[in-house]
């Protein structure tokens, strides 16, 4: 016992020892990168010893990343910014675990392999335990009363039997609100991932600051960073035929439970969430509270889409049968009130209700009469449907399943021509799941924009998905979310932020194509033809095979090229 003893104090000891000579390395690493960066992963990506430099707007909110090694085991290690923005900078510690073996790429279930893989954003990284031997995951419970337990979160079939009972209460998870302190392996890298909300008077200027590693108070390496802050603010993104138009995100499973979570989606620029405002004549004073809140976090709450009474009421025959109309008499007498409470509270009735998910010509036909009803209200009528052609005269909205590509791109303009105020938004084929950001930031952003599309809706946001090895919902599919519910907030992933990008993308492009039409109609030829070169720029740009952060960058210098040649002045783009 004696000799137990004391070689367990010598191996602590040289543990110590080691700490205090260890030496951290870092790389500067793209955030957005398709790389799956493992613990074993070198960043030839990166640049070691760079500094993570981000070239924002003002009120931009935006990722940068960089990865450490140790050449000695560390615990307690602590991260902190230092200098400009500091107190804007969240970094996250990118923590691995496992997944189907379809991950990364893939939606559909694989349960054949077990992949580890990157995707969930911590601030307190011993939230998830993963057992590298038999490949599972624990998630960290805490009890009302305090008492902290470990669920086992990679459960397959053959124990839960195609039940709930593998996947998460997720009132008992909770990540911390700032990063906590981490461990660093020997010869392992670890990826962080810092959101910077750039301050909204933040002025135009080149900043500087550091990420300062430490143990026990001795610094251990300091990351440096530095921030160009652009003359310009970003505008609401707009649809790429139609300047006019509006772009929006808005994924299945986004109805807010908490300030945090609504909060979390504006700040991926999911300003139109789906269900937002709940709009229930029955219930008017917490309408206006929701509603409140909202504005509170800078949702617009125009168009409303799908926060109100369906419209997937059907007449199965030539004549609504009696208990037929009595449905289609409750749904004009509610849609009304819905109207009535949307004049009074927000001041329009721009609202879409929703028909019957992904039905066929059949369906379709016999939800008209419904559908009659809604617009004679003044409102719209979206779905998720195939692109039946003339039997969507009447829709306004079309969510058509498939990523967007060049011969769904057809339909959806066949469908605006046919009705140039509808919108056309995409779901599935991905769904989500797929933890690589690069291609999350590319289909949801500029390859939906560029396409003609109007909206990313894909499905979902959010469910009770957190084993990904037993999904209850669809068995022959992955756990189809893109953020992990906790008791009151999501814990964010390398897709979301991916997600984000994407839409930050489009509102690049949308202030570079906006002042590029503007130029195209000058009468000094060097405007009109640098105009008509930033067009050409964006038609021919390839969003399936291209780099999009190139293309921001071009974008960016377009914008400061085009508001030099059009005189304009000021911070508002």
């Amino acid at each position: 016992m004696k000799k137990t003893m004391t070689t367990m104090m010598a191996v602590a000891l040289l543990a110590a020892l080691a700490a205090q000579g260890a030496a951290v390395e870092h790389w500067s690493v793209p955030a957005m990168s398709a790389v799956m960066r493992l613990d074993t992963t070198e960043p030839k990506d990166g640049e070691k010893g760079g500094p993570v430099e981000y070239v924002v707007t003002p009120g931009e909110i935006t990722g940068g990343s960089f990865v450490l090694k140790a050449d000695a085991d560390l615990k307690d290690v602590t991260l902190a910014a230092e200098g400009d923005f500091a107190a804007a900078m969240d970094p996250h510690v990118v923590k691995l675990w496992y997944q189907a073996g379809s991950a990364w790429y893939g939606y559909c279930a694989d349960s054949s392999y077990r992949k580890l893989v990157p995707e969930l954003l911590l601030h307190d990284e011993t939230l998830v335990e993963v057992d590298h031997r038999t490949k599972d995951n624990y998630v960290r419970y805490v009890n009302t009363d305090g008492i902290e337990r470990r669920k086992w979160m990679s459960a397959n079939y053959d124990v839960v039997d195609y039940t709930f009972a593998a996947q998460a209460n997720q009132d008992l998870i909770a990540d911390a609100e700032t990063l906590q302190p981490f461990a660093l392996d020997a010869g392992r890298f670890k990826q962080f991932m810092v959101q910077f909300r750039v301050p909204a008077d933040a002025r135009d200027g080149l900043y500087r600051g550091k990420y300062v590693v430490r143990k026990d108070g001795k610094v251990l390496a300091e990351v440096p960073y530095a921030v160009r802050v652009l003359p310009f603010t970003l505008p609401d993104p707009k649809t790429f035929y139609n300047p006019d138009k509006g772009f929006y995100l808005m994924m299945y499973g986004t109805e807010p439970r908490s300030e945090k979570i609504a909060r979390n989606l504006h700040e991926h620029g999911c300003f139109t969430p789906m269900g937002v405002p709940r709009v229930d004549p029955m219930n008017p004073r917490k309408f206006k509270e929701d509603v409140e809140l909202y504005k509170k976090i800078g949702f617009p709450m125009k168009p409303v889409f799908f926060g109100v009474i369906g419209s997937g009421t059907r007449v199965m025959g030539d004549e609504p049968t009696p208990e037929e109309t009595a449905k289609l008499e409750h749904a004009r007498d509610t849609i009304q009130k819905v109207r009535k409470l949307l004049d009074e509270t927000l001041g329009h009735h721009d609202f879409y209700s929703y028909g019957v998910d992904e039905g066929g010509p059949t369906v379709i036909r016999q939800e008209r009469a419904n559908w009659r009803i809604t617009h004679e209200a003044g409102g719209k009528v979206g779905v998720s449907t195939r692109a039946w052609r003339e039997l969507l005269f009447a829709l306004d909205f079309m969510i058509l399943p498939g990523m967007p590509s060049p011969h769904r791109a057809e339909e959806v303009r066949k469908f605006h021509e046919s009705n140039p105020d509808a919108l056309c938004g995409w779901y599935a084929n991905p769904h989500t799941g797929p933890e690589n950001p690069d291609y999350f930031r590319r289909i949801h952003g500029l390859l939906a924009w560029q396409t003609g599309y109007d909206v990313s809706a894909n499905y979902c946001w959010w469910r009770n998905n957190w084993n990904d090895m037993a999904t209850p919902y669809e068995p022959e599919l992955r756990g189809l979310v893109i953020v992990y519910g906790t008791k009151d907030d999501v814990i964010d992933t390398l897709a979301w932020e991916g997600v984000r990008e994407g839409m930050n993308d489009v509102r690049y492009a949308t202030l570079a194509r906006n002042l590029a039409l503007e130029a195209a109609k000058s009468d000094d030829a060097d405007t009109l033809l640098l105009g008509r070169r930033v067009l050409s720029y964006m038609a021919y740009w390839d969003s399936w095979r291209e780099d999009p952060e190139a293309f921001r960058f071009e974008c960016i210098n377009f914008i400061l090229r085009l508001r030099k040649a059009l005189k304009i002045d000021g911070v508002k783009g």
